[in-house]
């Protein structure tokens, strides 16, 4: 069915959401929660059609209940709040697809659309779970959305990646019969600004990071998530991470978290943003780079770092210690000086000054919990053998990374 000239669409996308996650130890419950009422209370404000979450609902393939329960409770607020509002979440590599996929049958096919994994019959792509048509200003069809959600090797059948989206989007366009299309995923796309601290790694089809030609250019709006920051891609459409609502990594504090409205009509497609407001502060100490240990730990001590409403308010510090050589006690001289304040404390960075970096990985001087693992592997690679590991040792690596954490989160 045509689009009409009057049945215009906002589309809300979102992503990242990594519910149940903890920084450093810290729980972060009380900035989801506020998260989550001020994006209900947007979607009331902008009367919006559609909500489009792509991926990492929870932080772990096993959440913890109370996660659960916080997705849950926005689900039903939401619906209740919005009585024609459509919600579709596709699942995130952090996703155990089962589990999202778990409400559904309390749901029934109705206005929540949860597709936890590539939705197949009989060894074939299951068109009507994936094709979801989107209800605009007249409650007629005003757009054609392709849930496709994070996409582990076993998922592709016998093709690849660029296979799947091209048969997804040959099929949405024979059935969308000229109605835009949306298209949706959970990846990394070649050119996306990546933050390394909290962004596992994604590997399909041997590659890490994917074209944005995997895309077909008839898309009016591709829908995307893994990464963290707000980004929008270069390509032959519009293409956009919506990124994460709040940091969830101390390399992440300068990010502007935000959510995309896209507002979809006859004359195409227009996309404005909205920053989430920062619900507690990311501060680096001392704010002008690291100080020996003794001016760091006196400043500490004398700082005045208010008095947050509430505990979820207090701020989140790294504290940056300049040496000349590894020093014991820093960790306690550092908890000492914050006792009885009102922070969370993410971590110590001991740095050290630049001829002490040389020479390889033992050189390093962040901890070692801030390291990248194949910054570490190719590093005692090139220890070991003399040279950096070829392309298909370190495509083998990645992959035993992502089966080893898959591992641990199930």
């Amino acid at each position: 069915m045509p689009l009409s000239s009057n049945n215009s669409l906002r589309l809300v996308h979102t992503s990242d959401w990594h519910i149940g996650q903890e920084l450093h130890g810290h729980g972060r419950e009380e900035e989801h929660d506020a998260f989550l009422i001020w994006l209900l209370d947007r979607l009331v404000e902008l009367g919006a059609h559609v909500l489009v979450v792509t991926g990492d609902i929870y932080d772990v393939a096993n959440p913890p209940v109370s996660a659960m329960a916080r997705f849950y409770r926005f689900l039903r607020d939401a619906l209740a709040r919005c009585p024609a509002l459509q919600i579709i979440v596709v699942g995130g590599n952090h996703d155990s697809a089962a589990r999202l996929n778990l409400p559904g049958a309390l749901l029934g096919e109705g206005r929540v659309h949860l597709v936890g994994q590539i939705p197949r019959l009989n060894g074939e792509l299951d068109f009507d779970a994936l094709l979801i048509p989107l209800a605009g200003d007249d409650a007629a069809p005003a757009a054609l959305l392709c849930a496709v959600p994070y996409c582990r090797p076993g998922d592709l059948g016998r093709g690849d990646l660029a296979e799947l989206y091209a048969e997804v989007a040959t099929a949405a366009h024979a059935r969308a019969e000229g109605l835009p299309v949306v298209l949706t995923g959970h990846l990394h796309v070649s050119g996306g600004d990546v933050s390394v601290d909290s962004e596992r790694r994604i590997v399909v089809g041997g590659e890490e990071a994917q074209a944005a030609t995997l895309f077909d250019a008839r898309a009016t709006y591709v829908a995307l998530g893994h990464l963290h920051r707000p980004q929008t891609i270069d390509g032959e459409t519009l293409i956009r991470y919506a990124g994460s609502p709040l940091p969830l990594s101390v390399a992440e504090r300068d990010y502007r978290h935000s959510i995309s409205v896209i507002d979809i009509g006859s004359d195409g497609s227009t996309l404005s943003v909205l920053e989430i407001p920062r619900h507690a502060p990311f501060l680096s100490f001392p704010p002008d780079g690291p100080k020996p240990l003794d001016d760091v730990a006196l400043a500490l001590a004398a700082f005045d770092f208010g008095e947050p409403e509430t505990p979820g308010r207090q701020p989140f510090v790294e504290v940056s210690v300049a040496l000349d050589r590894p020093q014991p006690g820093v960790t306690s001289r550092i908890h000492a000086a914050i006792e009885g304040k009102p922070v969370r404390l993410t971590r110590i960075r001991s740095v050290y000054p630049e001829a002490a970096t040389q020479g390889g990985l033992s050189g390093q001087a962040d901890a070692l919990d801030g390291l990248e693992p194949g910054t570490v592997f190719a590093s005692l690679h090139a220890d070991k053998h003399g040279a950096a590991p070829d392309s298909a040792v370190s495509r083998a690596f990645a992959e035993l990374v992502i089966a080893v954490q898959a591992e641990i989160d199930a």
